[in-house]
């Protein structure tokens, strides 16, 4: 690469990183049409093209040229020049500028002027007359009165005055890492319509010097610059000016999204739509020394838009459901509720309906106990609130299974008859179970807990192998029979066991009649009270699923946390897209076809065992669908979404302690006298 020669791109005269034109034929003539001539020009010894007319992606050690570990580009096979090229007169130029004030010299190059292409200028947009006068030689003339402005690849624009857009700023929002101020309002979110989301563009992790050393050179002159740099959340901008040849750059690490970091946004919607904690998170990042955003932020962009995000989401995907459960005919629904905390002091009590055939959750109800005077009344309130709105919504409910809840059963018998209410046989199983545990631990009646899992097991079987109430109730009752190691019965609808004889180990530890055991266990297993409920156990659906989902939420909104009722009603609506989107996984397999299993020891089987089936990894799809209609739609205009948030009914605060109405005076003066003190 000789000192005299240059580019034979027209118009351009660079003569550092010039590539020869390949010795392949049908490459070179491709070079040939790119750069205006014709595929059978005789070109000189000396033609090349330099580095300026090829993109990033043409070169295989451009990484290694930038770190510094190789000094000369080395094209791709097959690469072609397409940047900074001649035009043909018909085309119509990407962007103009206003005709000089005062003339610039030709310099096209006499053997190519036969070419009537427009010359392309390799330089900024803007400079000062100071630096024009000094290189007279870097301004490039073209055959009409126009400049064309084609910016280098890689390098930043170079502008004397940024670009300025009407953007719609939050009101009465205080912390910095919100949204831009008006100092940084020239930040552009201009896209164009083919462009990628910024919701779904890629991250990487960049190191801060690494990236600052990209700003430190000027492209124009090659001088030292000076670099101010600003950070607002996960946003970093940073402004570049050379006083050499008053270059100027104002460079964004993230679009701005009506007047918001687009980064910012994400990462709170991320942290809630993923059910993650902000606490969490917020050290995970200072842990790893990566810019984040403040509580602050998080929680503005979580009330006002986040939220109502995943509202009308849910609502979209819950409309959809009823429909569907409107054109079936009838449903049988599974109701249970979740308390936030443990014991009888719950703050939030979440009633969660499922379509048991469907086996997806169609509502949830959020009641506070302040709605209801106490939390042992936060049931029936939201299963009345849940059936209210199915109803409401055409729904025709023909069974619901829940538990034994008395308050619940009290409502559908008298107000709703025409539903037929069942028992879940789980909430019963487990109920006995746990009266035998108890009354095992009595001295002298030990023998009976060798019984619980057979006893559980045959409620079980009662309830799914009966077509009636009654046939459940005497299939069970014979129990207290089989114990003591009779096997016929005076019940015409079950009138012996139907196992064979049980000889050898199959025998089993049989309670003698008349003794304190075989007395105690079969008065509590035929007392009235459970003999009726028995008569009421579901036949052919569980709440299992409901119990599943339950443990799910504590994903999305652990019992240790404390949320406000809206987080808490999202987090819970969080759970339920994410549950209904897994609830039909398929059962997997391995690589030969053989399905998979599991054998897990769960705290209830007190060291036992159980064998369960392997799903396929669960999916997170319904975040896609948040993200974009988040960026979409909610952050354009949130008004909409805001007053349809807006119209969910929200109870006063719940405060821990009661004052009597008479006795608010005193308390508010003691107070204003104890902060005063302090």
């Amino acid at each position: 690469m000789g000192g005299k020669r240059r580019c034979s791109v027209v118009g351009c005269h660079g003569n550092v990183g010039l590539h020869v034109f390949p010795q392949d034929l049908e490459i070179r003539r491709q070079w040939l049409r790119a750069i205006g001539l014709s595929e059978n020009y005789e070109l000189p010894l000396s033609a090349g093209v330099c580095h300026l007319h090829f993109t990033r992606d043409s070169y295989s050690n451009l990484a290694e040229v930038e770190m510094g570990f190789a000094k000369q580009r080395r094209l791709e096979r097959g690469a072609v020049p397409t940047l900074a090229l001649p035009r043909p007169p018909s085309a119509k130029p990407p962007a103009l500028l206003p005709k000089p004030t005062r003339e610039i010299g030709c310099q096209t190059d006499p053997v190519l002027n036969k070419h009537a292409f427009v010359q392309a200028i390799l330089k900024p947009s803007r400079r000062s007359k100071a630096v024009q006068a000094r290189t007279p030689n870097r301004s490039v003339s073209c055959d009409t009165d126009t400049l064309m402005v084609l910016p280098l690849p890689g390098t930043p624009t170079a502008t004397s005055t940024p670009n300025k857009r009407r953007r719609c700023e939050v009101s009465g929002v205080s912390d910095p890492s919100f949204h831009l101020d008006g100092s940084a309002s020239s930040v552009t979110s201009t896209q164009a319509s083919d462009e990628v989301p910024p919701h779904k563009v890629k991250k990487y992790i960049v190191h801060e010097d690494k990236l600052m050393e990209l700003f430190q050179t000027c492209p124009v002159c090659s001088r030292h610059c000076v670099v101010e740099k600003t950070t607002i959340g996960s946003l970093l901008r940073v402004k570049q000016h050379c006083s050499h040849c008053e270059f100027t750059n104002d460079w964004s690490s993230q679009p701005i999204v009506n007047g918001i970091p687009s980064g910012n946004l994400q990462l709170c919607a991320a942290v809630l739509f993923s059910g993650s904690s902000f606490c969490q998170i917020s050290k995970f990042l200072k842990a790893f020394n990566v810019q984040g955003v403040s509580e602050q932020c998080f929680h503005k962009h979580q009330a006002r838009l986040l939220i109502p995000t995943v509202n009308w989401q849910w609502k979209l995907e819950q409309d959809q459901m009823i429909a569907e459960a409107v054109e079936s005919g009838s449903v049988t629904l599974g109701g249970d509720m979740r308390a936030d905390t443990p014991g009888h002091c719950a703050k939030f009590g979440s009633y969660t309906m499922m379509n048991l055939k469907t086996n997806k959750v169609i509502d949830i109800q959020l009641v506070q106990s302040n709605e209801v005077g106490n939390s042992v009344r936060m049931e029936k309130e939201g299963f009345e609130r849940s059936l209210s709105l199915l109803k409401n919504q055409g729904v025709k409910i023909e069974a619901i299974v829940t538990d034994r809840h008395t308050g619940v059963q009290k409502y559908l018998r008298e107000q709703e008859k025409d539903i037929t209410h069942y028992f879940d046989p789980w909430h019963m199983g487990k109920g006995i179970g746990k009266k035998i545990d108890a009354l095992g631990k009595t001295k002298g009646l030990q023998a009976v807990t060798s019984w619980r899992k057979s006893l559980v097991n045959h409620l079980y079987w009662s309830a799914s192998t009966s077509t009636s109430g009654e046939e459940a109730v005497a299939k069970w009752s014979s129990v207290a029979n089989h114990i003591q190691n009779v096997h016929s019965h005076d019940n015409p609808l079950f009138p012996h066991c139907l196992h064979q004889p049980l000889v050898g180990e199959e025998a089993r530890q049989w309670l003698k009649p008349s003794t304190a055991p075989c007395e105690k266990l079969c008065a509590m297993l035929l007392s009235p009270r459970f003999l009726k409920d028995v008569a009421k156990m579901s036949p052919e659906y569980h709440t299992s699923s409901l119990e599943s989902f339950h443990s799910l939420i504590l994903r999305f909104a652990p019992k240790n946390v404390v949320f406000s009722f809206p987080g808490m009603l999202c987090r819970l609506k969080l759970a339920a897209l994410h549950y209904n989107e897994n609830a039909a996984r398929p059962h997997a397999a391995t690589s030969s076809g053989q399905l998979r299993y599991s054998i897990e020891y769960p705290k209830y089987k007190h060291g036992d065992f159980t064998v369960r089936a392997l799903k396929t990894d669960p999916t997170s799809c319904y975040i896609d669908k948040l993200m974009g209609l988040l960026f979409e739609s909610v952050v354009e205009d949130a008004t909409t979404y805001q007053r349809f948030t807006e119209q969910i009914p929200i109870p006063e605060k719940l405060c821990a302690r009661f004052v009597r109405p008479d006795k608010k005076d005193a308390v508010s003066r003691h107070r204003s006298r104890f902060f005063k003190s302090v």
